[in-house]
């Protein structure tokens, strides 16, 4: 979370009535009020998500605090992997 705590991009998240981002998982303990990504009032109770399933945030890379010393090096880094994502509709069907 270090790395989000300043010049970040958020999208599709909720916010909470001091102005900060959350989406479900985040915490815990669900806030009390939350607006939602649709910009809506929303409560634990609203029987709704409050952040979209794909929220998302950009940083830049710098701002992590454990990347390599050597991630900007022009002559590069060794690769040892690639790894490709994704996410799934469901996990059962």
């Amino acid at each position: 979370m270090l790395t989000v705590a300043r010049n970040s991009i958020f999208t599709n998240c909720a916010m909470t009535l001091d102005g900060d981002v959350w989406w479900e998982g985040m915490t815990e303990q669900k806030p009390a009020e939350l607006v939602d990504w649709l910009r809506r009032p929303w409560t634990p109770d609203s029987g709704r998500p409050a952040a979209h399933p794909n929220a998302r945030f950009t940083a830049a890379a710098k701002q992590c605090p454990v990347i390599a010393p050597e991630w900007e090096d022009p002559k590069g880094v060794p690769i040892d992997a690639i790894l490709f994502g994704g996410r799934r509709a469901e996990l059962f069907h």
